[in-house]
């Protein structure tokens, strides 16, 4: 990789470490696999750099490559547990959410894998359009979906 896609490289991370780590949270629990899901984006986002062509904007590249990484990381996942059977509760330290946010993020992480998707790019301030962009949704069907979700996860339906 020459200098210009290493510099692009280390811009798209200072620029997106945050959103692409809340990302991670949502499809890991425990802290050593969300780093280690960071690290599979980066790293293929690091392969990809050189052939984006620039046709979609960075943060909607960005954004299709992490959930590809993320929903193949989950199938690999469920293939191993279904091999070894199921694990047990992996509960770690939410110091960090207050218990609205712990009950919201625990309604999130029991949506079906498609729509936990909608809502985290949703989250990311994405639009109908990009979330289409990232995922081949047609965005008429992501702001239907988005509006039974939303109304799903309002706050009565939601506890801790």
């Amino acid at each position: 990789m020459d200098q210009e896609h290493a510099e692009r490289f280390v811009q798209l991370m200072a620029e997106f470490e945050r959103p692409m780590r809340r990302l991670c949270a949502v499809y890991a629990d425990r802290t050593v696999d969300r780093d280690d899901l960071f690290q599979e984006i980066f790293l293929a986002v690091w392969r990809a750099l050189p052939a984006f062509r620039g046709d979609a904007s960075p943060r909607t590249w960005l954004y299709r490559i992490a959930h590809n990484v993320a929903l193949t990381r989950q199938a690999r996942q469920r293939r191993r547990d279904a091999q070894e059977g199921p694990l047990s509760e992996r509960a770690g330290p939410e110091g960090e959410w207050d218990l609205r946010r712990l009950a919201l993020k625990r309604a999130i992480a029991r949506l079906p894998p498609g729509d936990r998707t909608l809502v985290l790019l949703w989250l990311e301030g994405l639009s109908a359009a990009e979330i289409e962009d990232v995922t081949g949704i047609r965005a008429a069907t992501v702001a239907v979906r988005l509006s039974r979700i939303r109304k799903a996860l309002q706050p009565n339906e939601v506890t801790p």
